[in-house]
């Protein structure tokens, strides 16, 4: 009974290692995809919870500070993969912590801003 459980159990969490890693990789290849332009910077941001759904935005603007691309991913489960955001696509960084509609994922945001931000106080110094 309890070779079993042991067995079950084992079984189990192997399974989540292995699409963890799935989605890691996921995470990764989005990255290296959205990385490739030609110019602009790249943010990524994450607000990991212990109960609840847990947010992955990434961020890639232009010189000026215009979201060209965005992408996110929300969920529980290692299933979640990145959908686009078309609701911040044309705005601008500097005006997004004003959007009301966006509260729930000011963490993520923010820090995305915030790399990005860094890339370019290196770029201007």
């Amino acid at each position: 009974m309890w070779g079993a459980f042991i067995a079950i159990f084992a079984g189990i969490w192997l399974l989540q290692i292995i699409l963890t890693q799935v989605q890691v990789k996921h995470y990764r290849d989005t990255i290296k995809r959205m990385s490739k332009r030609a110019s602009g910077y790249l943010g990524a941001g994450v607000e990991k919870r212990k109960l609840g759904v847990g947010k992955v935005v990434i961020i890639v603007c232009d010189e000026d500070g215009t979201i060209v691309d965005s992408q996110l991913m929300s969920g529980v489960t290692v299933f979640a993969r990145f959908k686009t955001f078309n609701e911040i696509i044309g705005e601008s960084i500097y005006h997004l912590q004003d959007k009301a509609e966006l509260e729930d994922l000011q963490v993520p945001i923010s820090m995305a801003i915030k790399n990005i931000e860094g890339q370019l106080n290196k770029n201007t110094t």
